[in-house]
């Protein structure tokens, strides 16, 4: 099994009381461990919230990952280039993945799998690729390569293999964000949706904690958020090293190579998280620089994290740094 890191952020609720009855579960889906704190009326409809949270989190699973042998995108990917009809949910969620890849130039590009397959960053035997592995893995790469047809039919060109890794999980959020209106606080695997008031707040916001890249079971700052969804990209999630040089999960798919720039991470703050997922992995293989123009012209709400331990904002975050962090906020 990949060796994950399971959270980005740690999360911690203020001290407080409420009236609320909880519920609460930690799961597997999505290759990943997730959780789901849930407050309503009376614990019965918080139990059948968090169940039917859980079920639709498991149904987008079986469709959208390629790690399950009867989903939408392992059958497209085994198609051989043919037209493959799907689920019409599956249909959109693509379609909403091009229009990201398009919106970023493809720096967020959902044919990394044939590169991924390649390097294995997070499996047991990761390498570093030859040249003419690359030049040949390249030639198959590109979300240009999907071809959308009448009656929810997908085809690939050129040998492309889908996956969807950098934006299942927020699709899995959003319908959180979206469906439901009682107190939700959910960490799906990294991606965070804090859903209406915080019970156990005074003011009603859910403080996010920023992990901290050298040590991720610490934070850095944290940010407060409602109705909103949190979600990072960073360096430190799948990696390997080698003579000195960290290989990561995040490619440039112009060059076929884990991406090398001045950043270790980048968080994103939107109302919908899907957007947010595909954004962190454009901004971190835009750069500090080009990323921070892109969220500018585009009004995007962003942080950035440099190797020289500093955190650059877009706009104005409520962020606060922890106690004892070596971290300078930058805002911009």
């Amino acid at each position: 099994m990949k060796n994950l890191i399971i959270s980005v952020f740690i999360i911690f609720i203020a001290s407080g009381c409420s009236s609320l009855k909880s519920a609460s579960e930690d799961f597997f889906s999505m290759d990943t461990i997730m959780n789901i704190k849930v407050w309503s009326k009376t614990q019965k409809e918080a139990d059948n919230i968090l169940s039917v949270s859980q079920q639709k989190i498991n149904n987008l699973n079986n469709l959208l990952s390629r790690q399950v042998a009867t989903s939408d995108i392992t059958k497209i990917n085994n198609a051989n280039g043919k037209p493959t009809t799907v689920n019409e949910t599956t249909y959109n969620a693509l379609k909403n993945t091009y229009e990201l890849a398009q919106f970023t130039n493809g720096a967020f590009d959902p044919t990394t799998a044939i590169l991924a397959d390649l390097w294995g960053i997070g499996t047991e035997n990761p390498k570093i690729p030859t040249k003419i592995e690359i030049e040949q893995a390249l030639k198959s790469t590109g979300y240009k390569n999907i071809l959308f047809l009448d009656n929810n039919q997908i085809q690939l060109l050129n040998g492309a293999q889908l996956d969807l890794g950098g934006i299942g999980k927020g699709y899995a959020t959003d319908f959180i964000l979206d469906n439901l209106n009682t107190p939700i606080l959910a960490n799906l695997g990294g991606n965070i949706g804090a859903l209406g008031q915080n019970p156990n707040s005074d003011d009603g916001f859910w403080n996010i904690g920023i992990a901290d890249p050298d040590k991720t079971s610490s934070y850095i700052a944290s940010i407060k958020i409602k109705d909103k969804s949190i979600v990072t990209s960073g360096d430190y999630e799948r990696y390997f090293e080698k003579n000195g040089i960290r290989y990561h999960h995040i490619f440039d798919t112009k060059t076929g190579f884990p991406v090398q720039n001045e950043l270790r991470a980048v968080t994103v703050i939107d109302n919908i998280s899907s957007r947010a997922d595909a954004l962190t992995t454009a901004l971190f293989v835009m750069g500090l620089k080009n990323g921070m123009d892109f969220c500018k012209k585009n009004n995007i709400t962003a942080l950035f994290i440099t190797n020289d331990k500093k955190i650059y904002t877009t706009q104005k975050i409520d962020i606060s740094l922890s106690k004892g962090s070596n971290y300078e906020i930058k805002s911009v």
